[in-house]
């Protein structure tokens, strides 16, 4: 088996991978409907061969009722004739012999094949030449069972020898004992099994001769394999009259016949038959249904390719014309604005795309939806209804495929806005904790949610999502125990975590966990066990909303995700202000601010911007100028606002770290920074600093300031010469 890696098959042409899984889904659908139809065929085999071995065995009790008392007849017969010869017949035996008459028809045969009591009865072929003694060659005890007619109708012919006792003669063959019994004293439970035309069922010699019974063509059913007295057998694979039938067989303990019944595999396998024609009929409609959604989604692709070649054409034209004309500024201005207006339309394109995708693909899987709860109504079989019970399963995985997908493909594409609000985690935990809370007890998992009061600034909808996804990655790799989901503050970021106690992730694993289609653990990709793409889209959506996603894991100890949001303003302030020092006259919110920055535009426009709010401003170009104005300052700054990329050995983040050390105390912080890379939001969060993504709106920077505590520091005096 061929394995290729994620990063190989995501370089992969679009349309290789949509082709891809196209073939794959195909052929698994197959396989799987060939190998449920296999086993409904050895299934619906196993049941019959079954059922014809518990009416063989029935067939069985009620000839042995039937063949039981004309036996016992049979056998006092003998014994007075056995006792006294065939002469002591008119004086001993006439009793028993006209006693046993109330059973059937009995003769009494001498040594030569002549009655010489009762009516003459012969059984099939009549006497051979070889006399009655080549009647009792496969006899066991001294009985035999024939087949014959008496006054027209099928009859069992029981025999029994007459054997001379005492004397020099001792054990001679003197004559026999005949009993017809009429075959249709078994017609009432025969009828039962067979109705003559498909069916056979009846009571058999041991070398296959029918002695009574109804379907088949008379003759028998062949030689029968070796059985023991009171054993039961069954074949599914047995020929009668050249027809393939599924038999069952019970050996009777007490008489040398066997009962059988038999069914004609055609009949047996029709309702299979028909199974097998309903499942090749749903199984074209959902192969027309997958093409018809592979052919939406490449005509799609084709649209987005060419949508990119006319954007790429343009901007080689764009560029061959900047070059040849330079000294014409209008018309390079114009052609500027046709090409930045091709590139929006293309990206308004793409944002169409792909609602277009989501309505289109999921209108089939819709239809598909409902012919499938149609069907299931309309099933009533259970083994028709687990075939479709198997098919709503695949139908729900396809959905399930479809939705992450998609969902991948709106945030890559930049068309999701969050909407940033004050939100109450209360009220996030509680909605999450409901939705899962089911899930755990499935798994008879501890699912715990630790209440927190606090307001954060993030997009409701997007955070749920978040925490929905780690929670359900917690619940499904952990296998006992419980998962726990609770917060903690610091600084200005509060910190919620889910613990889960599973397997735990090695260290080396930790970021490859984050890329899509990634699962640890599940090489062969069982889709009951996800799709890869849950912490893929945590890290998405946590980029889109400026917070930072962290992992602790220990192997076989459990493992603990969390997410850093931003506290809201309300919970951020703190409500005392240390009075002003002496000599000072400033308002309650005026603050003393460090601005770190090497662009003079920018520097000077923020510094005009704060000043306007009230407040007084420090200003450097990089780390160690910063550190140096600090040294000069009469006391120590409320806020360190700066850039993070600066020139010289120090970030912005190291400069405010810097700056708290210098001054023996924290000191606020805010980095602006045009970087979304999770690296820089780690960076911000463990300086203690709050990060700010360019380009920063005025209010946006109020609310970050009025989100920082505003504890004053007494005047720095100056040291003595």
């Amino acid at each position: 088996m061929i394995r290729l890696s994620v990063n190989a098959l995501l370089n992969f042409h679009p349309k290789a991978i949509l082709a891809t899984i196209v073939l794959v889904m195909t052929l698994l659908g197959g396989v799987a409907w060939g190998a449920l139809s296999l086993v409904d065929y050895v299934s619906t085999l196993d049941r019959a061969e079954r059922g014809t071995r518990q009416a063989a065995a029935f067939l069985e009790g009620h000839a042995d009722a039937v063949l039981d008392g004309g036996a016992a007849a049979l056998a006092r017969v003998a014994d007075r004739l056995e006792a006294g010869g065939m002469a002591s017949l008119p004086d001993h035996a006439l009793g028993e012999a006209l006693a046993a008459s109330r059973f059937g028809a009995l003769s009494i045969l001498d040594a030569g094949g002549n009655t010489v009591f009762g009516p003459s009865i012969h059984p099939d072929g009549g006497i051979p030449d070889g006399g009655i003694a080549s009647l009792f060659r496969g006899a066991e005890g001294g009985l035999e069972l024939l087949h014959g007619q008496v006054d027209g109708l099928d009859s069992i012919l029981m025999v029994r020898r007459i054997l001379r006792r005492g004397g020099a003669g001792e054990g001679i063959l003197e004559g026999a004992i005949l009993l017809a019994l009429p075959s249709s004293s078994l017609h009432t439970v025969l009828d039962v099994f067979s109705d003559g035309r498909h069916s056979v069922a009846g009571l058999f010699r041991l070398d296959g001769t029918r002695l009574a019974g109804i379907g088949g063509d008379g003759a028998g059913i062949g030689p029968l394999p070796a059985l023991e007295p009171g054993e039961e057998g069954g074949e599914g694979d047995w020929t009668v009259g050249g027809d393939g039938v599924v038999i069952g067989l019970k050996r009777m303990r007490d008489f040398p016949a066997v009962a059988a019944v038999a069914l004609p595999r055609s009949v047996v396998l029709e309702p299979w038959s028909g199974r097998l024609q309903h499942g090749f009929t749903m199984v074209g409609v959902s192969v027309l249904a997958l093409f018809g959604l592979a052919s939406l989604g490449w005509a799609s692709l084709r649209r987005e390719a060419a949508a990119r070649d006319a954007l790429r054409d343009a901007n080689a034209r764009l560029e061959q014309r900047v070059e040849e004309r330079t000294a014409d500024l209008r018309s390079l201005n114009q052609k500027l604005v046709r090409a930045l207006a091709e590139k929006e339309r293309a990206n308004q394109a793409k944002a169409r795309f792909l609602s277009a995708a989501n309505h289109d693909l999921r209108q089939p899987f819709q239809a598909l939806r409902l012919f499938h709860h149609l069907l299931m109504e309309r099933l009533k079989e259970s083994r028709e209804r687990s075939i479709a019970e198997k098919m709503g399963e695949a139908l729900d995985s396809g959905e399930k495929l479809l939705h992450a997908l998609l969902e991948v493909a709106t945030l890559d594409a930049g068309v999701v806005r969050p909407n940033i609000a004050d939100v109450p985690v209360a009220t996030v935990l509680d909605g999450v904790a409901a939705e899962f809370r089911g899930l755990a007890a499935d798994k008879t998992l501890d699912l715990r949610v630790r209440g927190c009061a606090a307001m954060v600034r993030t997009d409701a909808t997007l955070l749920t999502r978040m925490l929905g996804d780690l929670l359900r990655n917690a619940i499904a790799y952990t296998p006992a125990g419980g998962v726990v989901v609770g917060c903690r503050r610091r600084g200005q970021w509060l910190r919620i975590e889910v613990w889960d106690t599973g397997s735990g992730i090695a260290a080396e694993h930790l970021d490859a966990i984050f890329e899509d289609f990634v699962q640890l653990g599940n090489p062969e990709r069982d889709r009951r066990r996800g799709l890869g793409l849950g912490l893929p889209k945590v890290r998405r959506k946590a980029a889109l909303l400026g917070h930072a996603v962290e992992v602790r894991s220990r192997p076989g100890q459990g493992s603990v995700f969390s997410i850093m949001v931003p506290l809201a303003a309300s919970e951020s302030r703190t409500d005392t202000v240390s009075p002003a020092p002496a000599g000072r006259a400033e308002g309650s919110d005026t603050r003393l601010i460090l601005i770190v920055e090497d662009d003079p535009v920018q520097s000077a426009g923020m510094q005009l911007l704060l000043e306007s709010w009230g407040h007084d401003i420090l200003v450097a170009a990089d780390g160690p100028a910063a550190l140096a104005t600090l040294r000069a300052a009469p006391r120590c700054p409320d806020v360190i606002l700066s850039d993070f990329r600066l020139p010289g050995p120090l970030t912005g983040a190291e400069t405010i770290a810097r700056a708290a050390e210098q001054q023996g105390r924290p000191i606020p912080g805010i980095i602006l920074t045009g970087d979304t890379a999770p690296e820089r939001i780690r960076e911000a969060v463990a300086a203690g600093c709050r990060l700010l993504h360019k380009p920063v709106t005025p209010d946006v920077l109020r609310d970050a300031l009025n989100a920082l505590g505003t504890e004053r520091q007494p005047l720095r005096q100056p040291s003595a010469a």
